[in-house]
């Protein structure tokens, strides 16, 4: 990345284009702080889902988790399941809710992805409502954020569900996050 006291803009247009896009991150900081501050958990919840989108972006490069987590003196693979949350925790009949995990590797090799299965369920009343296994699942070095969307169907009952989350390969995720169907 180039060091912004050395970028030549090359517009005047490009040279405001990121003070828009730190104001807009601005706005959109001070619009969650008002809406936590007035107790709009719900409404909180719509603007975070919304500037969310299905799929994973690398947050940090291999060599600054393993300086984090100090991978040279660990056994590898190792993982780290950072953060998992889902956003709203309440939702409708044929809603929807995001389902966000954090995690950081550090593989063997600083290159190397780490393949297992990934398998999904919702769990209702005990039961196992729905698995998803998707073989061949990569986990990749560094720090990475994965988002997922689940659509919910219209006739799901009310009451209170799990998602579980397990990666069966060289290395372990099991989690498990609770979320309410609610019809108002």
């Amino acid at each position: 990345m180039d060091h912004p006291a050395l970028a030549v803009p090359r517009s005047r247009a490009a040279a405001r284009a990121p003070q828009r896009g730190l104001l807009l991150r601005s706005a959109a900081a001070a619009l969650a702080a008002l809406l936590l501050a007035s107790g709009c958990a719900g409404a909180l919840a719509g603007v975070k889902r919304a500037w969310r989108s299905p799929g994973e972006r690398l947050l940090d490069l291999p060599a600054a988790v393993v300086q984090e987590y100090g991978c040279e003196r660990r056994q590898l693979p190792f993982l780290a399941l950072e953060h998992a949350e889902l956003v709203p925790t309440r939702v409708k009949p044929g809603g929807e809710f995001n389902h966000r995990m954090i995690y950081a590797l550090c593989p063997v090799d600083t290159t190397e992805v780490v393949r297992g299965t990934l398998v999904t369920r919702i769990r209702f009343k005990g039961r196992e409502l729905v698995a998803e296994r998707t073989p061949g699942y990569e986990l990749k070095p560094g720090r990475w954020v994965v988002d997922a969307f689940v659509q919910l169907p219209p006739t799901a009952e009310e009451g209170i569900y799990a998602l579980e989350l397990e990666f069966q390969g060289p290395v372990r995720i099991l989690q498990s996050l609770t979320f309410a169907v609610e019809r108002s």
